[in-house]
């Protein structure tokens, strides 16, 4: 599964299928994200996110199965003038890069098993952000499947151990979203 999975991450990369520029809600809550230390970004894909997160000052170290996102990733952080590491990696299969970490980012990557895995490598008072499709996305779309969405308030009882700063579910251009920041408190 790995294989069929990198391949067609790696021909979306190639036919230019990804998303860019500044993730316009991350910008709004950028008070609560912190803007220094080290971040992992998981299922970085082209790197939007990690790139954003590198202009911000962070040591970024961007995560995915495919290795032609990450060489666009590190490509436009470049042309940015800004510096991440990449790690190919299948997510399913290998033991992400240790932390801690003042914060953590997962967009549109749904692994049950690793939120909480994500939460534990927060350093204290980290920050960890995530946005998911919701089974609500079914109403109005076949794909994807099931198997890769939130159910209702699933992010929040995947982090219960994390002091929620903002939570939201709700329709964004036709998707229903699951958005999280939380924060590893400090005693944790």
């Amino acid at each position: 599964m790995a294989h069929q999975d990198r391949e067609k991450w790696d021909q979306r990369y190639r036919a230019g299928d990804y998303g860019q520029g500044d993730p316009t809600w991350m910008r709004e809550l950028a008070d609560e994200i912190p803007s220094e230390g080290s971040a992992l970004d998981v299922a970085a894909g082209a790197g939007r996110i990690a790139i954003w997160l590198a202009r911000r000052g962070l040591s970024v170290t961007a995560v995915d199965i495919s290795p032609v996102g990450l060489a666009l990733a590190r490509e436009a952080a470049s042309d940015e003038g800004v510096t991440i590491k990449t790690v190919a990696m299948d997510l399913e299969r290998e033991v992400l890069p240790e932390g801690p970490f003042q914060l953590i980012t997962c967009f549109h990557y749904r692994q049950r098993a690793l939120f909480p895995i994500l939460a534990s490598q927060l350093a204290p008072e980290g920050v960890i952000v995530a946005e998911l499709l919701t089974v609500k996305n079914l109403e109005k779309q076949a794909r994807p499947s099931r198997r890769w969405l939130s159910e209702p308030n699933e992010l929040l009882r995947d982090c219960p151990a994390l002091e929620v700063l903002f939570y939201r579910e709700t329709w964004i251009d036709g998707r229903h979203l699951a958005r999280l920041v939380a924060k590893r408190p400090l005693a944790a």
